[in-house]
């Protein structure tokens, strides 16, 4: 079994922080876009909740749809990804 150079795991590092921190910028400025949307229509945050909930679920039975096999884990990232973002709005609507 060969290894990589450590040269190369370097890169390999570098570049998923960099997808990491891409992501996190992306989640945060979806929030943002919800955030601000919220506050122009005068929802509650029940109402946010309510939408939320309609929104990933619909997520999670398109995905799992798309990749059968892989249902569990598709629900477990969507559930993950949406509650992330949805903390994010929660904490700009409540600054």
């Amino acid at each position: 079994m060969s290894q990589a150079a450590p040269d190369s795991w370097d890169a390999v590092r570098s570049r998923v922080m960099a997808l990491l921190a891409h992501r996190d910028a992306v989640l945060d400025e979806t929030a943002a876009a919800w955030a601000r949307f919220a506050r122009a229509q005068g929802w509650t945050r029940a109402d946010l909740d309510a939408l939320w909930e309609g929104l990933t679920e619909d997520l999670v039975r398109r995905l799992s749809r798309d990749r059968p096999g892989e249902a569990r884990t598709v629900r477990g990232d969507v559930l993950q990804t949406m509650a992330d973002i949805m903390e994010r709005i929660a904490k700009r609507l409540a600054a």
